[in-house]
């Protein structure tokens, strides 16, 4: 079913949201923002996110609460670079990998990429690639410049995409067009012209990392030059944290089921805001 909504997002010209979790208040606030908007989306867990709450852990109380809520959920391993832990996340009913091979050799990422698709597509199970490197990390930056300067070997080579689309079998491409991990007062320009001519290239669902930050403009006009996914969670953990923060110092209150429902209601609505943003409401 993930693949069809690939497809008819790239037919319909919108994008489907992957929010990422590492708490449960931040996983119900994106699934409730979900259902409320009738709109797809895909649940992100990093590496650390996962080894934090447990492969198998997270796994169960996704299927819980979409057997709960009658809604479909779609749970996605992030940067995935641990074999043996994107394995895992295949074999125990992950509905998608992504291997993040950025920082290998072109030839060594199609090589292990090509490993792990014939590997996914036997269970049924999407993946997506890596191609290009994206600099930053998941922290909101106060500094008016950029902290991470871009360099042109980062962003995606247009003549690399269509070769590596076809070696592997990728379903989906994450791409570096001047995105970056993280928030700054200053964010980074996207390259809409590399991403014109990536899109040229393939016809492959394309991802774009780090959306946080960037102005909704720009993720609109990546959209109709052909982005099919949009990753967000920085701005995720800093809507957790403040709101955490405005509660516990405006009250005694200690009892976490009456603190936390605000700070998941402040998930739920930047999640909104972002699933109308990106165009995928009444898509289910």
């Amino acid at each position: 079913m993930l693949y069809q909504l690939f497809k008819k997002a790239q037919k319909e010209g919108w994008a489907i949201g992957q929010f990422n979790f590492s708490t449960l208040e931040q996983l119900k606030g994106i699934i409730l923002a979900a259902k409320k908007l009738s709109s797809p989306v895909i649940l992100g867990t990093s590496e650390n996110e996962i080894n934090f709450l447990g492969l198998k852990e997270t796994l169960a109380i996704v299927r819980i609460l979409e057997q709960k809520l009658q809604f479909s959920l779609f749970l996605h391993l992030d940067h995935g670079k641990n074999l043996d832990l994107i394995k895992k996340a295949i074999d125990f009913g992950f509905d998608s990998v992504h291997f993040d091979g950025s920082l290998l050799s072109f030839k060594e990422n199609i090589k292990l990429t090509t490993r792990i698709v014939k590997y996914a597509h036997k269970n049924k199970v999407l993946v997506e690639g890596e191609l290009g490197f994206l600099r930053g990390e998941s922290r909101p930056f106060k500094s008016s410049k950029v902290l991470y300067e871009i360099k042109e070997k980062d962003l995606t080579k247009p003549e690399e995409v269509e070769e590596f689309v076809k070696e592997t079998g990728v379903d989906s491409l994450a791409i570096a067009i001047g995105n970056v991990h993280g928030t700054y007062l200053k964010m980074p320009k996207l390259d809409f012209e590399r991403l014109t001519k990536i899109r040229e290239k393939t016809n492959i669902f394309l991802v774009l990392h780090g959306g946080s930050g960037i102005p909704p403009k720009d993720l609109k006009k990546a959209i109709k030059l052909g982005i099919q996914k949009i990753n967000i969670n920085t701005e995720l953990r800093v809507v957790w944290k403040e709101n955490l923060q405005k509660v516990l110092e405006k009250s005694q209150e200690v009892k976490p089921y009456k603190i936390l429902p605000k700070v998941e209601k402040a998930i739920q609505k930047k999640v909104e805001k972002y699933i109308r943003l990106f165009g995928s409401s009444n898509r289910l």
